[in-house]
C-alpha cells in the first residue's frame, strides 16, 4: 500500500533467464546469493526439459532473511510448479536453485554439511536442466511531481535550478551509489550518501564497514596507531548496526569479528608493556568469537543447501578455531576443527567412493601393486602401480593435458591455482576447474576414481591401517603440476621442483602423465620425480621415486614427509589426487583416525600463530595425542618447548626442556631420516647441559659421555642427511656448521679440546658449502669459531706442557 501511494506506476527495469542443472558435476544454483537494484524482485519459474520425470527437479528460492537454526530447508521456498512465482522485495538476499520434488519430504539432521538434502539437490541439479525468469521491478517516479511544482516556483520555466527529472526509490538510488563508490577512492563519502538515503539498509553500513577495516589493512595508509583505532572503531559501529538490520547476513558477522580482532590489535600496539591476558581482552574475544559462530552457523544453511561453496565458510571455521585456541578453550576448538575438516570433504564436486560394482573397462581388473620399503626396518612408505593395466591409459593422459594446455593458454599469466606457494618453472592448475568447464572429463575422472584409485587405495592400505576410513573416500583436493625444467634453470633455480612437506587429507596419489628420458628418448625430462624422506639413507632403494610409465601411479599417506625433486630439463606433467573421507553415516565417528589426522595438522598450523607459549605448547600436545605416530606433531613439539626464557630458573622451565629432549628424540624414532629432528635433538642436549650447569642442576644430567655420544650421533646423522637431501636438490635448510659449532662447544666444556678443534676445522668448508658466507650472520660465526680454536690450540698446548714438567714444577705451576 505504501509504495501504490508513493509510485502507481511500476515497470520491468531487467529480466533475466537462468538456467542451471542437466550434467555431471552441475551446480544446484540458478543463480548467485545476491539482491537486486529497484523495488520489488519476481522470480518465475519455467520448468525443466527432463519430460519423463519432470517432477524430480524443480525450482526453489532460498531467502536469506528466512534462515533458521532448526532446519535448513525453512529458508527454501519451494518446490515451485511450473508457472509458479515468488515476489519479494529487492532488497532482500536471495538465489534461484534446483531442488528435489521430495524436499519436505526428507528428515534431515542439521549437523552434517555432508546432509542428505545436500546430495539431493546435486542429484536433482545433474539430471535436469532447469530454468526460471528474474524480473526486477522499479518506477517511473511519478510522485516527484511535487519536486517539479517546486522548481517551477523557483525558476519560471522548471529548466534550472532544481531538477524536474523524475526521482528514483531511495532503495535504488542507495544500490547504484554502492555500485558507483566501488569505483572511486573516495567511497566512503558515497558510501555514506547511500546510507542517509537508505537508514535501514544494512548493506550500505556492511559495506562501510568493510571499508574502514579495508583502508586499515592497506600497507601504503600510513598513519599512526590512534588513527587506525578510530577508524576500526568507525568499521565496528556500522558493522554492528548492520547485524542488527540484517541478522542473518553471515557475511556482516564475519567482519565484525574481523573488525573486533583489529581493535584488539590496534590496543595492543598502544600498550607500553605486554601483560598478562587481561579480563578485557578475553572479553574481546568471546565477542570475536560469538560473531564467528554466528556467521559459521548462517553460512552452513546457505552450504547445505549448494547455494554457497565451502571456502567462505572454511576461512570462517579457521579463524574461530584460532580464536578458541588464543582463548584457551581448546575443547571447544576441536569441535570447530572437525567442522572445518569436513569442509574439505566436500570441497570436490569429483565422485565419492561407491562401494558397489567395480567396472573399469578391463574385466573387473585393477593395476598391481608392489610396497617400497625402508631396507633396514621393513616399514612401508609407498605404494607404487605396476603392470600392463595402468591408472590412466593414453587417452585420458590426452584428454587431460589438452584441458590443461587451454587453461594454461587462456590464463594469460594470471595464477591458476589457490595454493599461495608457488616458485619458478611450477604451473598448477585445479582439477576440479578443468572439470567444470569439460563435463565430459568429469564423466572420465570419475569413473577412474570409482573404479581404479578408491579400490586401489583400499587395497593396499586396508589391512595396513588399523583404523582406516569408515565413511566412502573422496577428494580432498586435486591438482594438474607442469614442472618446466628449462624454464626454472633460466631464473636460477636447480630446476622446477617443490620442498619438502606433508599433504593434506589422508591419502596421496601422484600419476605421471608424460615419460622420462629413461624411457622415452626423444621427448622425456631428465632429473624429476617423488623424493622420500624415509628412503634418505637407505642402501637399497633410491630416495626418488617415479611411476614406472605414464598413466602409472605412487600412493602414499599424506604424512609421508616428500617433495618434488628438481625436474632439470624438459617438462614433466603430473596429476597430485589428495584424498580424504566423508564422515560415516552410522555412527558418530570424530574420534576415527580420519578426523584426528586432520584435527592434528589443523592444530599444528593453528598453534604457530597463537601469541604466547602458555598456549602454544599445549596446543601442540593435544596435536600430538591426535596424531602420535605422526613424526612432525613431536618435532615441533620439541622445537617450540626449547625455545623458552633460557634465564628462568624454575623447575617448571628445567622439566619443559628436559621434556623438549624425550619429544625430539621421540621425533627421530618416528622418522629417522628427518635431518631437521636429528639436528634440534643435538640442539636440546646442548641446550640442556648448558641450563643445568648454569642452575646447579649438574647432577641431574646423564653421564657425560652418554650425552655426548647422543649429540655426537644426532649431529652426525643429521649432517649426513642433510648433505644427501641436498644432493638430490632437496634439502631441509639446516644450518650445519651452527651444528658443528654447537659440538665444539660442548666438546670444549668437557675438556674434549682434540675433538673440539677437528669439528671447528670444518665450520668455514661448510658456510662456504651451503652459499652463506655473504649472510649476515656468517662472520659472527666464523669470528666465534676462531675464537674457539684458539681456545682449545691454547688449552692443548698447556696441557703438553703439563705432562713433561717434573712433579714438583708441577705443583709449583699449579
Amino acid at each position: 500500500e505504501e509504495y501504490s501511494q508513493q509510485f502507481p506506476s511500476l515497470v520491468v527495469t531487467s529480466a533475466t533467464v537462468a538456467a542451471a542443472g542437466g550434467y555431471p558435476g552441475a551446480k544446484g544454483a540458478m543463480t548467485t546469493l545476491e539482491r537486486d537494484a529497484g523495488l520489488f524482485t519476481v522470480h518465475i519459474d519455467l520448468g525443466n526439459e527432463n519430460e519423463a520425470n519432470p517432477h524430480d527437479a524443480m525450482g526453489g528460492i532460498y531467502l536469506e532473511s528466512l534462515v533458521s537454526s532448526d532446519t535448513i530447508t525453512e529458508a527454501v521456498v519451494g518446490p515451485l510448479s511450473l508457472g509458479q512465482a515468488v515476489i519479494h522485495r529487492s532488497n532482500e538476499r536471495t538465489a534461484a536453485f534446483i531442488v528435489p520434488a521430495n524436499l519436505r519430504d526428507v528428515a534431515d539432521s542439521n549437523q552434517s554439511l555432508d546432509s542428505t538434502t545436500r546430495r539431493n539437490i546435486i542429484q536433482a541439479a545433474e539430471t535436469s536442466r532447469h530454468y526460471g525468469l528474474r524480473l526486477v521491478l522499479t518506477t517511473t517516479g511519478v510522485a516527484s511531481s511535487k519536486r517539479n511544482e517546486t522548481a517551477k516556483e523557483n525558476d519560471g520555466d522548471g529548466l534550472s535550478g532544481v531538477s524536474t527529472q523524475p526521482e528514483a526509490p531511495a532503495e535504488e538510488r542507495a544500490y547504484r551509489l554502492r555500485n558507483f563508490a566501488r569505483f572511486r577512492e573516495d567511497r566512503i563519502r558515497y558510501l555514506t550518501l547511500a546510507g542517509l538515503l537508505d537508514v535501514d539498509d544494512h548493506e550500505n553500513h556492511l559495506w562501510l564497514g568493510f571499508d574502514y577495516i579495508a583502508r586499515v589493512d592497506n600497507p601504503e595508509y600510513r598513519v599512526d596507531v590512534n588513527q587506525r583505532l578510530s577508524d576500526v572503531n568507525k568499521a565496528i559501529f556500522h558493522l554492528e548496526k548492520a547485524a542488527e538490520l540484517g541478522p542473518r547476513d553471515a557475511r556482516v558477522h564475519f567482519q565484525l569479528a574481523t573488525a573486533l580482532g583489529a581493535k584488539m590489535d590496534c590496543e595492543k600496539s598502544l600498550m607500553k608493556e605486554n601483560s598478562a591476558k587481561s579480563e578485557t581482552e578475553a572479553i574481546q574475544l568471546s565477542r570475536v568469537a560469538a560473531a564467528l559462530e554466528r556467521s559459521a552457523i548462517l553460512e552452513s544453511t546457505a552450504v547445505k543447501l549448494g547455494i554457497n561453496g565451502i571456502n567462505d565458510l572454511a576461512t570462517c571455521l579457521h579463524a574461530l578455531a584460532e580464536t578458541r585456541c588464543k582463548m584457551g578453550e581448546f575443547d571447544k576448538a576441536l569441535d570447530v576443527i572437525d567442522r572445518w575438516a569436513e569442509c574439505g570433504s566436500i570441497r570436490s564436486d569429483l565422485a565419492i567412493e561407491n562401494v558397489g560394482k567395480i567396472d573399469n573397462g578391463t574385466g573387473g581388473r585393477l593395476p598391481m601393486i608392489e610396497w617400497l620399503k625402508t631396507s633396514d626396518t621393513n616399514h612401508k612408505i609407498a605404494v607404487k602401480t605396476i603392470g600392463d593395466v595402468p591408472v590412466f591409459t593414453e587417452d585420458d593422459i590426452s584428454m587431460l593435458r589438452d584441458a590443461a594446455d587451454r587453461r594454461f593458454s587462456h590464463a594469460n599469466g594470471v595464477p591458476t591455482s589457490r595454493y599461495t606457494m608457488q616458485y619458478e618453472g611450477n604451473s598448477e592448475v585445479h582439477l576440479d576447474d578443468l572439470c567444470a568447464a569439460d563435463p565430459s572429463l568429469k564423466m572420465r575422472i570419475d569413473k577412474i576414481l570409482q573404479n581404479k584409485v578408491y579400490p586401489l587405495v583400499r587395497k593396499a592400505f586396508a589391512n595396513d591401517d588399523e583404523d582406516s576410513p569408515e565413511g566412502p573416500l573422496c577428494v580432498y583436493d586435486s591438482i594438474f603440476v607442469r614442472y618446466n625444467g628449462d624454464q626454472a634453470r633460466a631464473l636460477g633455480r636447480d630446476g622446477a621442483s617443490q620442498p619438502l612437506h606433508q599433504d593434506g587429507g589422508i591419502y596421496s596419489i601422484n600419476i605421471a602423465l608424460n615419460s622420462h628420458k629413461d624411457i622415452s628418448n626423444e621427448n622425456g625430462f631428465t632429473g624429476g620425480g617423488t623424493f622420500f624422506e624415509a628412503f634418505t639413507d637407505d642402501q637399497n632403494l633410491s630416495s626418488i621415486q617415479r611411476p614406472e610409465s605414464p598413466g602409472h601411479a605412487i600412493f602414499h599417506k599424506t604424512t609421508a614427509r616428500h617433495a618434488g625433486a628438481p625436474t632439470t630439463s624438459g617438462i614433466r606433467d603430473i596429476l597430485v589426487i589428495f584424498l580424504t573421507a566423508r564422515k560415516s553415516e552410522e555412527a558418530d565417528n570424530v574420534e576415527s583416525k580420519t578426523w584426528r589426522i586432520e584435527r592434528a595438522m589443523r592444530l599444528q598450523s593453528i598453534a604457530k600463530e597463537l601469541p604466547s607459549r602458555d598456549l602454544l605448547i599445549p596446543c601442540l600436545e593435544i596435536a600430538k595425542s591426535n596424531d602420535p605416530t605422526n613424526s612432525e606433531m613431536s618435532y615441533w613439539l620439541g622445537v617450540h618447548l626449547l625455545q623458552g626464557d633460557m634465564n628462568d630458573p624454575s623447575d617448571e622451565r628445567w622439566n619443559e626442556i628436559c621434556y623438549g629432549v624425550d619429544v625430539l628424540r621421540d621425533s627421530t624414532l618416528l622418522n629417522p631420516a628427518d635431518a631437521r629432528a636429528h639436528y634440534h635433538h643435538g640442539m636440546a642436549i646442548s641446550a640442556r647441559h648448558k641450563y643445568a650447569m648454569r642452575t646447579q642442576r649438574a647432577h641431574l644430567l646423564p653421564p657425560a659421555d652418554e650425552a655426548a655420544n647422543s649429540m655426537i650421533n644426532a649431529f652426525e646423522m643429521a649432517i649426513r642427511l642433510e648433505r644427501k637431501c641436498a644432493g638430490v636438490g632437496c634439502k631441509n635448510c639446516i644450518n650445519l656448521a651452527a651444528g658443528y659449532l654447537t659440538l665444539a662447544d660442548f666438546m670444549a666444556r668437557l675438556k674434549s679440546f682434540e675433538k673440539a678443534i677437528v669439528y671447528l676445522e670444518q665450520i668455514e668448508g661448510l658456510v662456504s658449502e651451503a652459499g652463506d658466507l655473504d649472510q649476515h650472520w656468517a662472520p659472527s660465526m666464523l669470528q666465534q669459531a676462531n675464537s674457539m680454536m684458539e681456545f682449545c690450540t691454547a688449552e692443548m698446548a698447556k696441557k703438553k706442557r703439563s705432562e713433561v714438567l717434573p712433579n714438583e714444577e708441577k705443583v709449583q705451576t699449579l
